[in-house]
């Protein structure tokens, strides 16, 4: 809205105009003749289509960078599935390669998620793969340490699964990530060579006829039991440096060999990787409460869920940048203090509020004879009243009874508020000239 600009009756026209008998605007033209509106403060407030380009476009330009990012990798990722050491994951912490190799040396590939199915294809002429072990419960470790099988390989397992599955192991810490020498008689080490080792470490103390590999006097990441209960014949291998077997590490050094000669020892090789699904309801701990909605999203989505909470960071920045120093505008429209006064005592008059105004009068006279008279503006109503009367000579009582405060005499109609506003601007005037 453009700003009305109010003239004056010299202003309405020029000297020779005003000379030759042209008629004096009236007051209420005064106020409402409108001089012609300067171009430069007219224009419209509102934004413009380029307005609204410049300051979009940077954050669509991030958006958009975001969005072509997540659809490459997605691209690139969304040919392969599954988590670590999985057989059918051909991301760097998958096993597609090892898998394949495998199947080239006449193993098959047996990929189960669940016990049940893990069960029921271990054989005695069978190698079990246990990967994330310590997803599995001790119901489940239970179950499976009666498997059929006669060998078990155990991909970086925790204390209750050797517990279970290789009760005299024990977890030796962490290995220095280098490569390392076998150190040891067992032939799948011998004849894989040096191995990159990084990972957790083993040892078997109590062990008779355990062999530790890779490792020094008294750990090792490969330590192999043999006849472990309750099936005396069992073979258990626990590895500590399954990340060797990854897609990424396979072709590093001895890596591909060591992994062969562990895992196919027998014609079938059941790949079990446990899963949280798996596990049974009453082993399952607060079972009643809600399920982790995060851990059940897949990895793509989580990362998505990711892009889109760093692409709402930048928005945030974006948007919250300082854009430079504050600038001073001027008000559209100036507003004289006599109008804010009457436009306050139409309200009054409107609302029939004259009790309110005469308060106002009163409090306004008080606190202006308060100043001349030498007193705090928070001095008491009879205090100023006794003041007045000594500087004026006028009766106490009267002047208390004009200068009171809301306990006083209120006036009930128009004409008694105004002799009330005459009297105190007599009152005040009194008092200056006293």
């Amino acid at each position: 809205m453009s700003p009305t600009v109010y003239g004056s009756a010299s202003s309405a026209g020029d000297g020779s105009a005003s000379s030759t008998g042209d008629r004096t605007p009236s007051p209420s033209t005064e106020h409402t003749a409108s001089a012609p509106a300067d171009p430069a403060r007219s224009r419209s407030i509102d934004p413009t289509g380029g307005d609204v380009w410049r300051r979009l476009r940077g954050p669509l330009a991030i958006a958009a960078v975001l969005v072509i990012v997540g659809g490459l990798i997605a691209v690139l990722q969304g040919r392969s599935t599954g988590g670590p050491l999985d057989p059918e994951s051909a991301r760097r912490s998958g096993a597609r390669a090892l898998a394949v190799l495998l199947a080239d040396q006449d193993v098959e590939v047996r990929r189960v998620r669940t016990l049940d199915a893990a069960l029921a294809s271990a054989a005695g002429d069978t190698t079990v793969l246990v990967t994330q072990s310590d997803l599995l419960v001790p119901s489940q470790l239970r179950r499976l340490a009666r498997a059929e099988t006669r060998h078990f390989v155990l991909a970086e397992p925790g204390e209750e699964v050797l517990s279970a599955l290789a009760p005299k192991a024990l977890t030796a810490g962490s290995a220095i990530p280098r490569t390392r020498e076998p150190g040891c008689d067992l032939p799948a080490a011998r004849r894989a060579g040096s191995v990159r080792v990084d990972g957790p470490m083993y040892r078997a103390p109590e062990a008779e006829g355990a062999t530790t590999c890779y490792g020094d006097v008294t750990r090792g990441a490969i330590v192999r039991l043999t006849g472990v209960r309750p099936r005396g014949e069992r073979t258990v291998d626990i590895v500590g440096t399954s990340v060797s077997f990854t897609n990424g590490q396979l072709g590093e050094e001895g890596n591909a060999a060591l992994a062969l000669n562990l895992l196919g020892r027998h014609r079938t090789l059941v790949w079990y990787i446990p899963s949280l699904s798996d596990v049974p309801l009453a082993d399952r701990p607060e079972a009643g409460a809600p399920p982790d909605v995060l851990r059940m999203l897949p990895t793509e989505l989580q990362f998505g869920v990711a892009q889109v909470a760093v692409g709402v960071a930048l928005l945030m920045v974006a948007y919250a940048r300082r854009l430079g120093p504050v600038v001073a505008e001027p008000l559209p429209v100036v507003v004289r203090a006599s109008e804010a006064v009457e436009g306050r005592a139409r309200l009054y008059h409107r609302a029939r509020a004259r009790d309110v105004a005469a308060a106002a009068l009163r409090g306004a006279t008080r606190n202006r004879l308060a100043a001349r008279l030498g007193l705090s503006p928070g001095t008491a109503p009879d205090v100023v009243a006794a003041a007045v009367a000594a500087r004026t000579g006028q009766p106490p009582t009267q002047v208390a009874s004009l200068l009171a405060g809301p306990g006083g005499p209120e006036p009930h109609d128009d004409p008694s508020l105004v002799r009330l506003a005459d009297a105190l601007d007599t009152l005040e005037q009194e008092v200056r000239r006293s």
